[in-house]
């Protein structure tokens, strides 16, 4: 819990300092700017619950801009599309084209393991269930990761269960069945 209020206050403080929103040359530097404007990017659509979007319409995030110091200080686009690449490479993000993208508020082997732990604690070993069951089955409730999300990151997460040997997944007509292991 310490570790995540001081990524938060870290954050905060990054966000107040002007020459954070300058993306360095240097190649080390550059690569820590956007692997912290990644968290604070992915934080923010967590805490506002944004499930997808396009670069030009978070260009007018306020946390893409700072004026504190008097001088308006702001990411370009290609800034903000570097750090949705990485943000895409770590699985907070899936490209739908070159401007649109989706959120994944939760990683997807995140999503594998809370799955497979709600799994294992309603007893669903040997059992199959839908992902619409998943997300919102009698079973589920709102305190759970998983809860309400979009089928597809579902799917996905089922995907790497399946990879890693903790449940089948079929498929008829477009509709998936999961059977967990």
């Amino acid at each position: 819990m310490q570790d995540a209020q001081d990524k938060l206050e870290l954050h905060s403080k990054l966000l107040k300092y002007p020459p954070f929103y300058t993306l360095q040359d240097h190649k080390e530097t550059r690569k820590k700017q956007i692997t912290q404007w990644s968290e604070i990017v992915h934080l923010y659509f967590q805490s506002h619950k944004i499930l997808e979007s396009s670069i030009s319409e978070i260009l007018n995030f306020p946390i893409f801009q700072d004026s504190s110091s008097g001088i308006i200080k702001r990411l370009d686009s290609s800034e903000i599309k570097e750090i949705l690449n990485q943000m895409a490479q770590l699985g907070s993000i899936e490209w739908k084209n070159d401007q649109n993208f989706a959120v994944n508020l939760v990683s997807p082997f995140e999503l594998a393991d809370a799955i497979y732990a709600w799994a294992k604690e309603k007893k669903l070993i040997g059992y199959t269930e839908t992902l619409r069951g998943i997300t919102e089955g009698s079973q589920t409730d709102e305190s759970k990761k998983f809860y309400n999300l979009p089928q597809e990151q579902i799917l996905k997460a089922c995907l790497i269960l399946e990879e890693t040997g903790r449940c089948q997944v079929y498929e008829f007509d477009g509709l998936y069945s999961i059977k967990f292991i």
